[in-house]
């Protein structure tokens, strides 16, 4: 089994979200088969922790917007 329609495109608006803060190594994975809770885990550096905060506080914020 793969990652749905619906959870990639949430992956490429998670994506831009961490890009848009500088997030670094950004990585996809596809868990659909392995893991029956999760489609897909977006993995990303931050320079130091303020960065990582903001990365997270990005996405999270991306996501709620997201309809």
């Amino acid at each position: 089994m793969t990652a749905t329609d619906h959870a990639r495109e949430l992956l490429h608006m998670a994506a831009v979200a961490a890009d848009s803060k500088q997030a670094e190594d950004l990585v996809a994975l596809d868990v659909s088969g392995p893991l029956p809770l999760a489609d897909i885990f977006l993995l990303a550096t931050g320079r130091n922790e303020r960065n990582v905060v903001a990365i997270a506080r990005e996405i999270e914020d991306c996501l709620i917007r997201h309809p």
